[in-house]
């Protein structure tokens, strides 16, 4: 087996969880090397921004910071109080020499929570904590104060804009009684609250910004069938959603508005990257930003001249990128950023594939000889309804850092293409989705044959990973090996054994609809029995969105089909959840992939020639009690 041996200095720092504050002034970040969580503090004085890392402050995945307008900080985190349930409220004092911590108290938030700033300066923010069937509003006051339970409302909330500028009336979204949510007005100084923005029951229709100025509210719905953005000027009885803001197929996130409140930031997803553009609601305008290939994630600042926002390319790690607009305009991420570069070889770049219903666009690690790289992966994004972008992926950077190129196409059901490439999935689990990668292996096994290099190696996460193991399933002649991290073995076995929230989405995007054509079932397990390549099955034993249990079905079955662990599979349980295994995506988990990537080049000699490209499936339908 060939071993992996991973250079410190070769991994690069991931950030998440941004947030600016209110005045634009200041920012915090969670930034991540080797597992390690740090707090960053950003200072946005000027275009030049300028970074320090807390390492005193302890922090973990779960923290929310809140930057203040004078440059504190307020945490919101699991706390060591007693009890799982209980979330600490902190504020870092930076205005003195160094930063000293006030612990301001504690309060139970069973599902977590979330900070809002305050308007005014008679508070320091107030928390949103989340509670089993209800959510709760605390008042955060400056210390010696207590901190104070305001009201409590049914149901759970998200989001929070001030509209007005006392702190007395919250625009929220909230959802209650109905599969839809709906945008509220809460009343902090009567301790009550009434719908202020729903079209349907079932429709998910929120509040996103609003500009106490210009008095403009940002909404959106979903009441078409697809998420739209519209505005509305507050107390007025007209909600505009104009085409301009639309743009079908495509999702369009609101980021921010300027500071006269006339202007709004909006991002699209286009193909793998990002666009962003400037929607002026006036004369119904809408302009794009010049801004080079990478990835956007909310959330955005713009103050003044000065919009900025997190920024990704797969060579870079996530970070602060400015733009300043205006007669000159001009694009710039941080100098903190340049200094955490590293060099990984050849540039990723975006490449169009032959499709079997058209081109498909896919992300490329390996330079422009990655068909002759004597390894290939082949990975399959989650979903459905997803896509790889355009951004930094700590899988696939240590796979090209290890020598192995990397193809991840964005296959009929990735978002970001329109409506014809995303709709023919809903309804058809391993239907277009699974015939493109079967098309894409067929293809590159080929061209790999022609070269007498070894056949690639199918990988996948999530529904990713569904697909990995039918593709490997149905046609094994193609791969060298599969992994599968957090797959799920069936629409139906999935729904089964998921939460409500998961079922209705399984429900919503057709997931129990049976496939009839010649590959027979999309089920894994009924499949398995073909399945000769060596496989690398990883699960969080702590995963609630795709249970465990999934991957330990497999497992059992291929025992009973006589497969031997640690010989023809390999079977490993992460302390993690969902996230923590298929986004988040530990050093050692990639080193572990890297290792089985690297240590099978071939299929195994009694594949060839023996699997027809018809399912081999076992005899009746084996239930997880039977295994």
């Amino acid at each position: 087996m060939t071993t992996v041996t991973r250079d410190a200095a070769l991994v690069i720092p991931d950030r998440d969880n941004l947030v600016f504050s209110d005045n634009g002034r200041y920012a915090t970040c969670l930034r991540t090397r080797n597992e390690h969580v740090a707090l960053e503090s950003w200072t946005l004085a000027t275009e030049e921004a300028s970074c320090r890392t807390m390492p005193d402050v302890p922090v973990g995945w779960g923290t929310h910071a809140l930057p203040l307008d004078d440059g504190g900080v307020l945490l919101f985190q699991r706390g060591e109080i007693g009890t799982s349930d209980a979330r600490a409220l902190t504020l870092i004092d930076t205005t003195a020499a160094g930063s000293c911590l006030h612990e301001l108290g504690a309060i139970t938030a069973p599902l977590g929570g979330y900070l809002l700033p305050s308007p005014n300066s008679a508070q320091l923010g107030y928390a949103v904590a989340l509670g089993v069937g209800h959510s709760t509003i605390w008042r955060l006051p400056a210390p010696p104060a207590p901190i104070e339970e305001i009201m409590q409302l049914p149901g759970s909330l998200t989001g929070g804009v001030w509209l007005d500028g006392e702190a007395h009336v919250l625009g929220m979204n909230h959802t209650w009684d109905s599969p839809g949510s709906s945008g509220i007005a809460v009343y902090l100084s009567q301790g009550s609250w009434k719908p202020i923005w729903s079209l349907s029951d079932t429709s998910n229709d929120q509040i996103l910004l609003y500009s106490p100025r210009s008095k403009l509210v940002i909404v959106s719905s979903s009441v078409s069938g697809q998420q739209r953005l519209g505005w509305a000027h507050l107390g007025d009885s007209t909600v505009h959603f104009p085409d301009t803001l639309h743009r079908e197929g495509y999702v369009r996130e609101a980021l921010a508005l300027d500071d006269q409140g006339e202007r709004l930031l909006v991002h699209e997803v286009t193909g793998a990257t990002s666009q962003l553009l400037v929607y002026t609601p006036a004369d119904d305008r809408l302009e794009v930003l010049a801004s080079p290939p990478g990835t956007v994630s909310p959330p955005a600042s713009w103050a003044g001249d000065l919009i900025r926002f997190r920024f990704s390319t797969p060579c870079h790690s996530p970070a602060l990128a400015t733009i300043r607009i205006g007669p000159q305009p001009r694009w710039s991420l941080s100098r903190r950023h340049e200094r955490d570069i590293q060099s990984g070889g050849p540039p990723p770049e975006l490449i169009q594939l032959e499709g079997p219903a058209g081109p498909i666009e896919a992300i490329v690690y390996g330079g422009p000889d990655w068909r002759q790289r004597e390894h290939l992966v082949i990975a399959l994004h989650g979903g459905p309804l997803s896509s790889w972008r355009f951004e930094f992926e700590p899988l696939f950077h240590c796979l090209s850092e290890e020598g192995v190129a990397v193809v991840a196409p964005n296959y009929r059901g990735s978002t970001g293409y329109g409506a014809e490439h995303l709709r023919p999935v809903i309804g058809n689990w391993g239907g277009p989705d699974l015939y493109d990668a079967l098309y894409l292996g067929r293809n590159l096994e080929k061209d790999r044959l022609s070269r007498q290099l070894p056949r690639p190696v199918v990988l996948g996460v999530s529904y990713g990973a569904f697909l990995a193991l039918l593709a490997a399933c149905h046609e094994p002649q193609l791969w060298s090996a599969c992994v599968a991290l957090a797959p799920f073995l069936s629409g139906p076995r999935f729904y089964d054994s998921a939460h409500a929230a998961v079922r209705d989405r399984i429900e919503q995007l057709g997931g129990l609809r049976h496939i009839a054509d010649d590959l027979g079932p999309r089920d894994v397990l009924r499949s398995c029995a073909s399945l000769s390549v060596p496989l690398l099955l990883m699960h969080g034993s702590r995963d609630e969105t795709i249970p465990v249990e999934q991957s330990r079905a497999l497992r059992r079955r291929l025992c009973e089909l006589g497969r031997t662990e640690g010989v023809d599979f390999e079977y490993v349980e992460v302390d993690s959840d969902h996230a923590g295994l298929v986004c988040t995506q530990p050093t050692e988990l990639n080193q572990r992939v890297a290792r089985f990537c690297l240590s099978h080049p071939k299929a195994s000699s009694h594949c060839d020639g023996k699997w027809s490209k018809s399912p081999l499936t076992t005899e009746g339908d084996p239930q997880d009690g039977q295994l």
